[in-house]
């Protein structure tokens, strides 16, 4: 069997949609939540999201988290599906230097090419409208049809560099 090119895979899988569903918890259970999100070359996922939401009070009090990204579009004349599965832990970010980063994966992304730098102040300081999280992957799975059948196979995280395009 061929061996597996981590770094194509979940490029693809990135590259196929701005989207991903988070999972959060509290004592009443799960909670989840569309967003869209950035991502650095080690597979390090960032969003922003409103300080207030019930998904950044969960993470505040528990910061476990699951995460799904798929297209849910089945690929052009095919029944595949492709798609990736994370567990791992988010952090708020709130200094400049980690808010930067994560501008930089969330707007470097982003079709119109906006220059993220105009962007980090409106994320910083306690009346920020918008807050970054980066998720730390503890875990990733990959499922593709195409290639794997009805299997996910799991990412070797500690491979990955992802060639980012901007």
């Amino acid at each position: 069997m061929n061996e597996t090119d981590w770094n194509e895979k979940v490029k693809e899988a990135l590259d196929r949609t701005e989207f991903m569903a988070i999972s959060t918890i509290d004592a009443d259970g799960s909670w989840t939540c569309p967003v869209q999100f950035g991502f650095s070359e080690k597979l390090e996922l960032y969003f922003r999201s409103l300080p207030h939401s019930k998904h950044m009070r969960q993470l505040l009090a528990d910061n476990r988290i699951s995460v799904a990204i798929f297209k849910t579009e089945r690929f052009p004349g095919r029944r595949d599906v492709m798609g990736l599965q994370l567990k791992g832990k988010a952090t708020r970010l709130t200094d400049r230097a980690n808010v930067e980063e994560a501008a930089r994966h969330m707007y470097g992304r982003d079709p119109r090419k906006i220059d993220y730098r105009t962007k980090i102040d409106q994320h910083l300081g306690p009346d920020a409208v918008w807050n970054f999280v980066k998720i730390s992957p503890g875990e990733a799975w990959c499922f593709d049809s195409r290639v794997f059948g009805d299997e996910r196979r799991e990412i070797d995280l500690k491979q990955l560099n992802l060639k980012l395009g901007y």
